[in-house]
Order: structure tokens, then sequence, then C-alpha cells
């Protein structure tokens, strides 16, 4: 008898690989049969039909040819025709050499006599055109050479209907044979069949009887049915399953009562944690489902608890956005393009969140779950807005005032109002230089206004990269051959002409490439590269500069943020022209990051989809 799990597992598999291996024995021999008939048939009339086919081809070219003599070309024509001529004959050879149905001999010999008087009028309609004329050419085309055309192209037909026909015949007969095939191999294919559920059913008895009742006792145990035990009466690998099973349960009872007290103990701290949060939080488990989320996010997403627990996130959370941040983090995967604000309707009001997710992990590293929290920043928000708008109004204001005071200073240094000593003209130069300051700082803030409002609108210039990379270096090339920094550039030729702000886009690439100067040292050197990813435009500016330490790269696109370097302040300049940059790049749907290493130099890098903006028609770029 049979007493463990393997020796039933290999009794079991060798009844049915037995079966198996005798109709697949019998199954090849059967097809193996049919397919050697079928080719046997269908070689014998294949080559005839194709041949016959291309005759009618060359054939139809000829009368082409013919055509083309009649139409003056003598010479094209007639080169066209012998080009087909040797192809009729090569073709005429091979279904000449094959096997033909009954009466293919005579066809094929009334085809050969034929062509003979269709070539040879052929040779005299060339010199009836020649010596005549085209007009006598055409009336001895119609008359001799069409009727020999037709002819050959009927016997033609008929000779391709004859292996046609054959090749039904063969057909026939292929059917007759799969279906003889086919007979035996399902009379073989039953009996394999039963005698498969035969030895399936007694294999099931010596298997799948104990295994069910063990998956029985094993979804009891998942209900929470401790007392649940296993039967241990077989004593194969089952039953010593089984008995381990039962151990490990026992095992299991004692730490439950144990640790019972203590699990529900952490997980009322643990709500009673997330209630006590001011802004809303949902946490998902490893698949999604929503396991713990506190009062605000009730609110804020208009659901209840009860309604919310062990649902999917996307289910009731009506929110794309959501749900896509949410599912990136249960992949592991960055969320980079997550907005700084986000929007959203709560309480009959619209407020601002700032979105921070997170995911969970086991002690292994694999992802348990994600918790997704919303800030409420509609304040900071507001406050922002007011303090862009208090900027902008006052920059307005100043402009005037500014206007003056420059032209008042040229009057003086001009001395149009009277001489000027040196101490005067030194205070002017000083005054004019506080005053360019003040300008240049006065135009960076109502830009960035105009930018933050929204109201600016966008040029649509067709560009091109290395037109635009070359108009945005062109004004610092002097600065950086003073400094003697190399300035090199490589554009990818493959970037197509795209439609864009010419001025907007060049001022990001030269206060990018500003900036690269400033912080790097006599010798060095500064690189701008383009290149296309089939969606989106990108630059870099590549310096060997000084760095940027990584806590200040967090900050440097903030407003009047400004990094000290060993020289001194550029004039003007408060910390605007990045917090610009960045303005004008995420106006195209783009984004703008730094890497940095400290003595080693920085990397600035922005992309620009432009793959709806990419110019297809004939425009000329710029």
């Amino acid at each position: 008898m049979l007493s463990s799990l393997r020796s039933k597992v290999a009794v079991g598999f060798t009844v049915l690989v037995s079966i198996n291996i005798v109709v697949s024995i019998w199954s090849i021999y059967n097809f193996n049969e049919l397919a050697n008939a079928i080719a046997t048939m269908i070689k014998q009339n294949y080559q005839n039909i194709t041949a016959a086919q291309y005759m009618v081809v060359a054939l139809e070219r000829e009368n082409s040819a013919q055509l083309v003599m009649l139409n003056g070309d003598v010479e094209g024509g007639l080169a066209q025709f012998n080009e087909n001529h040797a192809n009729f004959l090569n073709w005429f050879s091979q279904a000449s050499a094959s096997a033909v149905p009954d009466g293919g001999d005579q066809v094929l010999s009334k085809i050969q006599s034929m062509y003979k008087r269709y070539t040879a009028a052929t040779d005299s309609l060339v010199m009836i055109i020649r010596r005549y004329g085209l007009m006598n050419g055409q009336n001895y085309h119609y008359m001799k050479i069409l009727p020999l055309f037709t002819q050959l192209k009927e016997s033609c037909f008929q000779l391709l209907d004859m292996n046609h026909n054959a090749m039904i015949e063969t057909d026939t007969k292929a059917h007759n044979i799969a279906n003889q095939a086919t007979v035996a191999v399902i009379g073989a294919s039953l009996i394999a069949i039963i005698l498969s559920i035969v030895a399936s059913w007694q294999f099931s008895q010596y298997i799948i009887e104990p295994a069910e009742k063990l998956t029985e006792t094993v979804r009891k145990i998942g209900r929470g049915i401790l007392d649940a035990r296993a039967d241990e009466s077989t004593n194969d690998e089952i039953g010593e399953l089984s008995r381990e099973f039962n151990k490990m349960t026992a095992r299991l009872r004692k730490y439950d009562e144990l640790n019972v007290e203590k699990l529900v103990s952490e997980k009322k701290k643990s709500e009673a944690i997330v209630a006590t949060i001011s802004d809303p939080i949902i946490v998902t488990d490893s698949q999604g489902k929503i396991v713990l989320l506190n009062e605000l996010a009730e609110l804020l997403f208009n659901v209840t608890e009860e309604e919310a627990m062990e649902r999917m996130f996307s289910d009731v959370v009506n929110n794309e956005q959501l749900t896509r941040y949410v599912q990136q983090c249960l992949n592991g995967e960055l969320t980079p393009n997550i907005p700084p604000y986000f929007e959203m309707k709560f309480q009959n009001e619209i407020r601002y969140f700032r979105i921070k997710i997170n995911h969970a992990t086991d002690k292994s590293g694999k992802i348990t779950g994600c918790v997704l929290i919303l800030q409420d920043v509609t304040q900071f928000k507001e406050l922002d807005r007011m303090k862009s708008e208090f900027m902008a109004r006052v920059s307005h204001e100043f402009r005037t005032p500014l206007t003056s005071i420059n032209m008042t200073i040229d009057i003086l240094k001009d001395e149009h109002v009277g001489k000027v000593n040196d101490h005067q003209r030194e205070l002017l130069v000083a005054a004019k230089q506080d005053a360019e300051r003040l300008t240049k700082l006065v135009r960076d803030l109502l830009e960035l206004s105009r930018l933050q409002s929204g109201r600016i609108k966008l040029k649509e210039d067709v560009i091109t990269a290395s037109y635009l990379i070359d108009f945005s270096i062109q004004p610092v090339l002097l600065q950086f051959h003073d400094k003697n920094v190399n300035l090199t550039r490589s554009v990818d030729p493959d970037i197509p002409p795209f439609k864009g702000d010419l001025q907007q886009l060049s001022w990001v690439i030269s206060n990018l490439v500003t900036n690269a100067l400033r912080f790097t040292n006599p010798e060095g050197s500064v690189n701008i590269t383009a290149s296309f990813d089939g969606k989106n435009l990108i630059i870099s500016v590549r310096d060997t500069g000084t760095g940027i330490d990584q806590k200040e790269l967090e900050k440097i696109f903030d407003k009047f943020v400004q990094l000290e370097d060993s020289g001194s302040p550029t004039p003007g300049s408060v910390g605007l022209g990045l917090s610009i940059a960045k303005e004008i790049v995420e106006l195209y749907g783009g984004r703008i990051w730094a890497e940095s290493q400290v003595g080693v130099g920085s990397t600035f890098t922005f992309t620009i989809p432009i793959n709806e903006r990419i110019v297809t028609d004939n425009i000329e770029a710029i």
C-alpha cells in the first residue's frame, strides 16, 4: 500500500503521462501522414498556378510596352517589351517543366505557338512605326496584335483554371484525409480522457480528501476559531503537516491570549492620535483600502468612517490626482510633481491644502500602507496673495519717481544745469548706481507679479533650440571673455522647431548662464546642453563653480533668496531671478530643478513640454 504522498503523486502522474504519450504518438503519426499527403498533392499544382499568373502579368506589361511605343518612345517601349519577353519565356519554361493536369499539354502548345506569332507581330509593329509612323502602327496594333494578345491571355487563364480545378480536387482529397485523421485522434483522445478521469478519481481519493480537510481547518483558524484541529489519521506528508499545524495553532492560542489586549490598546492609541491631528488624514493598507481616517477627512470628502473603512481609496475619494499620488506611494514611486498648493472645495468655500504623503514599511522594507495628510494652508496662500499684490502696487508706484530720479541724475552728470566738480560727480555716479539697482528691483517685482497673476500672455514665436541658445547667450559673451571662463554649447540636431515666447525662454536661459558665470572662477567652464525626449525640451546649464550646499538647494527658487559668493553681489540682485525663471517654466507646464556639489559645480535643468507645440507646417523658424 502507498504510504507517502510522494509515491501517490508519482503513481498518479505516471498513469497520466503514459496515457498522454500514447495519444501523442498516435496523433503525431496521423498528422504526419496528413501533412505528407497534402504536400505531395499541392506541390504538383502550385508551381503551374504561379507560372500562369506571372505569364499573364508579363503579357500585360508587354502590351503596356507596345502602348509606350505607340506614344512615341519606341526605344523605351522596346526595352520594356524585351525585359518582359524574357520573363514570359522563363515562366513558360517553368510551367512546361512541371506536371500538368489532363489537357494541359495541348494548352501549353497552343500558348507557345500563339506567343511566337505575338512576338513576330511586335517586331513588325516596331518596323511599321519607324518606317510609316505612329498612325499606321496604331492600326496594325489594333487589327493584328490585340486579337493575339486577347487569345494569349485567354489561354493563360485556361491553364490557370485547369490548375486551379486540380487544386480544388487536391483540397477535397486533403479534407477526406484530414477527416479520417480527426476521427482517429478523437477516438484516441476519448479513450485517453476516460482513462484520465478514472486515474484522477483514484488519485483524488488518496490526496484531495485529506488536503480538503486540512484546508477547511485553515479557513476556520483564519476566521478566528483557534480551537479547530486538523485530521492526523493519515501517515503521509499531509498527516505530518496536520500534526505540525495542530502544534502551531496551540502556540497561536497562547500567543493570542497574551497579545489581544495589547493590540487593542495600541489600536485605540493610534486612533486617538489620528483623531487629534488638526488636518485631514487618511491611512490605507498595501492594497489601497482605507483603514483609518479622522473627522476632518470625513468632512472634507463627505463620507463617514463606517462607509469608508475597508473600501478602496479611489471609491471613497473621488479625485484622480489624489488617487494617483496614493497609488504611486504604494508602488514605492516618488511624486516630484505634487503641486505646492492643492485646491479643493470644503464646506462651500475654496480651500488650499499642501499634500504630504509617505508609505509605511515593515522590517523587511515591504510597503504595508500609505499615509496621506492634507495641510490646510489657505491662510498662508491668502497672505502670499496679499503680499504679492502689495509688492506689485508699491513697485508700480516706485516706477515714476525712479524714472524722474534717473533723469535728474543724468541731467546733472551731463552738466546741463551747471558745472559739476569731481567730488560731486562721484556722488552722482554712486546715486546713479543705487537708482539702477532700485529700477532693476522694481522691474523684477513687476515681472514676478505679472507672472503670478496669470495676466501675462505668452507669444507664439516659431523657435529652433539652436537659435534660442545663441540668442540667450549673445549678451553675456563679453562677460565670459573678460572673466576668462569658457562657455560651450551642445544642441541635439533632432530637436524640432516649436512655438514659444522667445523673449521669456531666453530670459530663463540668460539668468541661469549669468548665475553660472557669477559663481565660476576664472579658467572654469560653463556648458549648455539642449535635448529632446520625444515630449519635453530639456535644457541644462552646468558649471564648474563653487557649488551650492544641499540645504540651500531646497530654497534657491524662493523669492528674495540670495547665495553669497566670493565676489561682490550682482548690482540690483535681490534674489528674484530664479523665482521668475520658475514661474516662466511653470507657465509652460514644465519644471525646473538644481543639482550641485560644493567645490565641484552645479547643474540647473528645466524641461518644457513641446510635443503639442511642434511646428509641422512649412513655416520659417528663428
